[in-house]
Formats: structure tokens, sequence, C-alpha cells
């Protein structure tokens, strides 16, 4: 939204700098992204007039225009495709300085071998626009050799507002007035409206039907005849084009002037193409297409509101009208439709069309029922002032969608509380009434809220508006008194800190992805029907982009963050996120969500130096990385099942388990998996519950350092290839007693020496005792029983038996 303060000043008495006003606004919630400075350093331009106008002789796509400036005739070059002659428009005399587009005065120059003494600007050229589209028409009543500053106010300040989605009322000039009265206290007035109405002229030949009540709330039309299509006036011109619209005509600048003055979008129909001269509020039937107003045609659906003649659709209602109705030359006679739709219904119609427009961005956040008849008003006000039209007796009003006020009560002493100020009840009558809610006072405030503000429901809501009227700024940043809670971070969330923290440490890059996914995500992680990952939440209203469900993994996120740095020649990638995935619950209840974290490797391990060799990932990069964060989680009781997912290489994938609960799995993808994501080489994944390592989560233990010294043993026994490693161990431990401290495996090995189908394991066992120096026959006795229990439940068979009774002891 631009707004600029020389129109600004119509409705109130602004004596502040920019600047100040800029952050006044920004302080209140409406974000001020820039000032603009227009028609700063201009100098050197006049209205000329065209008088003549020839193809150029050398280029098609070029004029040769002889231009009157007051004084003399000038032979100009110029490109605009509006260029006609007896039109008057902004012409820069050489030696002029354009800010706009250069720094240098203009100079005389040769075009394709035709002299161009001056130059005819657009609105752009001139800087008091963006319009590229042709050059400036003005009125045919401004004087040919006028300076350009004594018709135009060419030099203005815009501010350039962002509008946030619930406050639509701020999206005029009239919604931004009151916003600075309220917040500097100062009056501030509506534009008058004082029509005349030709008794002569009456709308009963008109006709309007709202044959869909639920998506059209009010239908306001009023009736101009015999205007006179001309351009409008340099004022309402320069205005437009400070706010970043183009003029067109007299007829269709008012409707842009009146949706950018009060908010209200309108439209305008030439009234004798209108068949029948019946307008018809309804949904679209199946097959009816409509050309609309930039040329495209436009198949339309049951869903998509419009406005129809007799016979076919005019206009696709708050969005765009149609060319078979629209204000030519020729047009006489004027219907003003000024209406409010409803906002859902131009919303999605908007979308499935993927047409925009400043009147459905108003309609879509919502537009005040109670200002169509105001806004039809004026317009007919304007029309008829610079159109020479005379306004019908009466006007057509539909309103079948009223609604009663809505009423907040408002407690002072609870205001306060929240704020942590005292703001008198005095003050907040003041600061209500100036932003146009009616107060009936008492020992609480009974608020009536203006139609325009659809957005305050609550009596919180009020209190926000007290607030940012009153100044945040103002309110004091200290901490609550007197709290029973610690401040700080829950258990959770430093849990969830610390597991990010580990693996930053560890090298890994967090990532950040949209919590969407698409369903061709499912095809290519291999997903069978049934499988939990395929029991997606399904959007109503999806983003192409994104996808068209809630992801049940963070897989597919990653794994288009690799793609997306492969793409970029980044190919060595260690990453990691933290989020949540959502699954669809059976009936009507809300999807289940879970936070998860989920790992990724893919490429070198390590960077190229001449210190170490490169190597690329593996399964036991992802498992170190995974069991680093159980350990420093103080997380002892886990363990690594084999498990075979859709999506992971046989024999490639694991199962974490933490106190006998399924927390996860890690392993490496399959290669089609990688290649449907257009991926090269391996890639490692791991994906683990938060909410189970939270749950598992123990507190450091601390004990004293042994005074006596350890015995470690060393022990290499042959088992079949089928028996996991993890099994040996926990029966080593479970057989060891309390004086064995730690078990390892250091060695695994297959090959020469070593039967078909078996596999050797090397232990290393360490024995300790805090009350004595342990002997030899003290570990023996240990290590016998724990070789019998490995003979016995997965006939193992020692490969070193002459080393001591069971393998190698050394004594630390």
């Amino acid at each position: 939204m631009k707004v600029s303060l020389e129109w600004l000043s119509e409705y109130l008495k602004l004596e502040v700098e920019p600047e100040e006003l800029a952050c006044m606004l920004d302080l209140s919630g409406t974000a001020v992204d820039r000032i603009i400075r227009i028609g700063t350093g201009l100098s050197g331009v006049v209205v000329g007039r065209v008088v003549e106008v020839q193809p150029h002789p050398n280029a098609d796509s070029l004029s040769v225009a002889h231009v009157e400036d007051g004084s003399n005739v000038r032979e100009v070059v110029c490109g605009a495709p509006n260029l006609v002659s007896g039109m008057r428009t902004a012409f820069a005399l050489p030696g002029a300085r354009l800010p706009a587009i250069s720094t240098s005065e203009l100079k005389r120059a040769n075009i394709r071998g035709v002299a161009s003494d001056g130059m005819l600007l657009s609105a752009a050229e001139l800087g008091i626009g963006e319009d590229t589209s042709g050059i400036i028409e003005l009125g045919q009543d401004v004087l040919v050799g006028a300076d350009i500053h004594d018709v135009l106010p060419v030099e203005d300040v815009v501010l350039d507002l962002e509008i946030t989605p619930n406050r639509p009322d701020c999206m005029s000039m009239i919604g931004i007035a009151r916003e600075i009265s309220a917040l500097l206290n100062l009056e501030f007035n509506y534009p008058e409206i004082e029509i005349i109405e030709d008794e002569s002229t009456y709308l009963d030949s008109v006709k309007v039907k709202v044959g869909a009540p639920g998506d059209c709330q009010r239908y306001t039309a009023r009736l101009v005849s015999d205007v006179k299509i001309s351009p409008s006036p340099s004022w309402m011109q320069r205005r437009l084009m400070a706010a970043g619209f183009r003029a067109i005509n007299n007829v269709v600048d008012v409707t842009n002037y009146v949706l950018v003055e009060l908010g209200q979008p309108l439209h305008a129909f030439d009234l004798e193409r209108i068949e029948g001269k019946t307008i018809i509020v309804r949904h679209a039937e199946r097959g009816e297409v409509i050309r609309t107003l930039d040329g495209e045609d436009r198949q339309l659906d049951e869903k998509s509101l419009v406005i129809a003649d007799s016979s076919n659709p005019v206009a696709i209602a708050g969005i765009m009208g149609g060319e078979n109705s629209e204000v030519t030359e020729q047009t006489k006679n004027v219907l003003i439709e000024s209406a409010c739709f409803e906002p859902t219904s131009i919303y999605l119609t908007s979308k499935r069309f993927g047409l925009r427009s400043e009147s459905s961005s108003r309609f879509e956040r919502g537009t005040d029922p109670i200002g169509t008849s105001r806004a039809a008003r004026r317009a007919a006000q304007l029309i008829s002032q610079i159109s020479g039209g005379r306004i019908a007796l009466g006007e057509i009003d539909i309103f079948p969608g009223k609604k009663e006020s809505i009423f907040v009560e408002l407690r002072p002493w609870r205001l306060n509380e929240l704020l942590g100020v005292e703001i008198s009840k005095t003050e907040i009558t003041n600061i209500l009434e100036r932003l146009e809610f009616k107060i009936s006072s008492g020992e609480t405030l009974n608020v009536e809220v203006p139609s325009f503000r659809r957005d305050i429901e609550r009596e919180i809501d009020l209190v926000e508006e007290v607030a940012r009227i009153f100044g945040y700024n103002k309110i004091p940043s200290d901490l609550p008194k007197g709290g029973r809670y610690e401040a700080g971070l829950s258990k959770t969330g430093k849990i969830e800190r610390e597991i990010s923290n580990i693996l930053i440490a560890q090298g890994l890059f967090e990532c950040i992805s949209p919590s969407f996914m698409q369903n061709l995500d499912l095809t290519r992680l291999r997903l069978p029907e049934g499988h939990a990952l395929t029991k997606v939440v399904t959007l109503l209203n999806p983003l192409s982009e994104t996808g068209e469900c809630m992801r049940t993994s963070l897989m597919p996120g990653l794994l288009k963050i690799v793609r997306h740095n492969q793409n970029r020649g980044n190919k060595d990638l260690a990453i990691f996120e933290t989020g949540r995935v959502f699954f669809s619950a059976e009936g009507n209840k809300l999807p289940i969500e879970m936070d998860c974290i989920g790992i990724l490797l893919s490429g070198m391990a390590s960077s190229q130096h001449w210190s170490v060799s490169q190597r690329e990932f593996d399964f036991f990069d992802l498992k170190g990385i995974v069991e680093n964060i159980l350990h420093t989680l103080f997380i002892g009781n886990y363990s690594l099942k084999k498990v075979e997912r859709p999506f992971l290489k046989s024999g490639r994938g694991s199962m974490l388990q933490v106190e006998g609960k399924d927390a996860g799995f890690l392993g490496e993808l399959k290669s089609e998996v990688v290649e449907a994501y257009d991926i090269k080489g391996h890639v490692y994944v791991a994906e683990i519950s938060t909410d189970c390592l939270i749950q598992a989560a123990g507190e450091p233990e601390h004990r004293e350092i042994g005074r006596f010294p350890g015995v470690k043993v060393d022990i290499s026994i042959i088992v079949d290839d089928g028996v996991e490693c993890e099994r040996v161990e926990n029966i080593i431990r479970a057989n060891g007693g309390e004086l064995l401290e730690s078990v390892s495996l250091f060695d695994l090995y297959k090959g020469t020496q070593i039967p078909d189908g078996m596999k050797s394991l090397a232990f290393s066992l360490e024995f300790r005792s805090f009350e004595r120096t342990l002997s030899d026959e003290d570990v023996n006795e240990r290590v016998d029983s724990i070789v019998s229990a490995l003979e016995r439940d997965v006939g193992a068979v020692l490969r070193k038996k002459d080393e001591g009774p069971s393998g190698s002891v050394r004594q630390n």
C-alpha cells in the first residue's frame, strides 16, 4: 500500500517529518518498508501538445511527433503506443533534468536518422509513478507550455506500507489517516460527499438480483448518465500514479481513486452493453467463458462467483471485469457497482485463475459492508464532477448479509494488569474513540466494534489496540514480579537444544525444510500401500511447490536439500533437521504429531588434505553419530537390531531401541531411492523420535577413579556368521560379574584359517575392583564362566587356547 503524504494531507493536517511518521507507524504495527521521495530535482519539463504524428522513416516501432511547447513546435522521436495527435503530455526540453532516469541534463539526440529535440515522458520517467506502458496523458484544460510543477504536484513523499492480513481497513487513505489521527491525537475528516441527483433520471430501468446471498453480503448500484469519457484531471492522475495505478480514463480512474481513498473496490459497467439492463450476482455455470479485461479467455466453473447480465457473465465478481461490458470512449451511461463479497470465495476463485487484482486483494481480507453505499455515492460525485454526467435519482441497495453490531466488554483494571502500566479509563476511552469505537462507560467499558474492524472479537484485541496507540515504547520492559516459576528452558527444551549442539559439534549442519511433502515422495521412497509412512494428512489448499500433504518423515526434505546442493557442486554433506512429522488419525481426530531428528550423510567424510586419506561416509559414521547422542544424554539401555525397510538396502539397516521401545532407524538408502531424487553416490540416513530420547535421558553419574589397577583380557572366538555381535557382547556382560568394567570389540575377521560361514570376533575385556588388586585367579574364573556361556549359547570356539586358560591377560 503506497500512501502519498500530499493526498493524505486532504484528510488531516500533518506537521511531522516523514521519518518520524514512519517510525510511529512502525511502532503501532503498520510496517513502513521504505520512504519514497518523488519529483525531487525535476526541472525543464512543461506541458506539451502533440500537433502531428508521423511514422518514423527508419523504425516501425517509433513515431515522429511535432510537439508545441508554448513558444515553439519541436520535432521529437517517441515509441509510446498511446501517442496521438491532440493529446497533452509532459514534455522535457533540452537541458531538462530527470533524476528518475539520469543524473545528466537531457540533450538533443539523433535517433535512427531523425533529430529529436526533447522527450515525451511516462510516469516512471517523470519520477512520479512506476508505469512505463505509455506517456502521461494530461487533461485538455491544462495550459500548453506551463511548468509541470504548476500542473501536477510533482514533488511528494510516499510511504510504502506493509499491511498485515488482519487489517484490511488500513488498505486505504482514510484507514491510514484514522491510524495517524489516533497516534498523533489529530482531527481527521472524511471526504465531503454531496451529490445532486437528477430527478429526471431514474434507476427503474436497471434490475439487480443477488442469486448467491451467501457469497454477496451487500450489493449497491448507482447510475450516472450522459458522461463524457476523457482523460481524468491531472491532480487525480498524479495521486493515482503515486499510489501505483495507471491512469486510463476519467470513469475508470474514479473507481480506482475511491478504491484507494475509501478501501472499497468498485466496478464501472457500460449500461448499454448490459443485456436487459439486468445485473445478476450468481455462480457461474459449467462451461461458461468470459474474456476478462486483460484479454484472456477464462473457463468458469460452478464455484466461481460472477456478475452476469440476462445472458452472459460480465465480470468475475470482486476480481476483474469483462471486455463485453467495459467502459470505452463511446460509453454514455455508467452503472457503478459497490459490493461486499465473501472473502473465502474471492480468494479461492482468484487462486484457481491465478488472477490477482487490487480489488481481489481487498475482498480476500474482508471489506466493510457498511461502506458500499458511501463509496458508490463518492464515485457518483466524482464522475459527475469530471465527466459532466447526471446522477440518477436513488440507488439500488440489496443487503442480504446484514449483521448485528459486535460489542466487547473491556475491564480497565485488567488492561492495566496485562500491560503493566496505569492508563486511566478516560485515556482508554479517548484512544478507542479516536479509532472510531463507540463506548458506553460504566464500571467496565462496553465497546461497540466498528464494522470495518473484522479483527476485533475479544477483550484482549481491545487491549492490543490501546497498547499500540498508547505506545509499546512507553510500556516498561521489567520482568513480572512475584512469579512462581523459574525462567528458562524446560527440561524438554534443554534436551532438544543439547541434541542440536551434539550434532553441530560433530560437524553436521542444521537444515530447515517445509513441513509438507508431495505424494510423489511416497513413491520415491518405495513405500507399499498401507505402510505407516503413507498415512498422510492431506492439505485442502496445497501449494504446488511445497506439496499436497503434511510430511510423515524428514527424509524427503533432507534428500531435496542434498539434490539442491549437488546441483550446485556441493557433494559432501553431513546435515540434520529437528522437526515434526504428522500422521492421520481415524475419524475426525486431529493428526498425530511426533518430534523427530533426521540425519543424513553423503559424499566424503573428510576434506582433501595431505595428512589424511579421503574416504566416503559409511554406516559406521552414522552409527557413531547416533551413539554419541545417546551417550551424551546418558542413555545406556539401548540396542541396535537388524531391520528391513522398503527404502533401506537389505542388510544395511538397523532399528534403534531405547529401553525396549522402537525409537527410530538408521541405514543406507537403496540406490533406486537415491536415483529417484536425482542424487549421486551413497546416502546414509537416520530418523529418531525425539520424545523417546527425552523420556530416556538420564543424569550424569559421578564415581571415584579406582585406586587399584585393572586387568585387561583379550579373547578371540569363532562363531557362526549369522550370530550378531550384540548378542555375543550381551552374553559376555551377563556372565562377567560385577568385576567386569568394560567390553569392546576390536577385531572382526573372515577369510583364511576361518571356516566358511564362520567369523572371528576379538573382544577386549577389562576387570577392576575398587577394594583390592585382582589376582589371575579372580580374572580367569570369570573369563572361564564367559567362555562356557559363549560355547553353550552360540557355539563359540576359542581361537588361541594356549595363551592362558582362556586368552591373553594384561595388567594395567
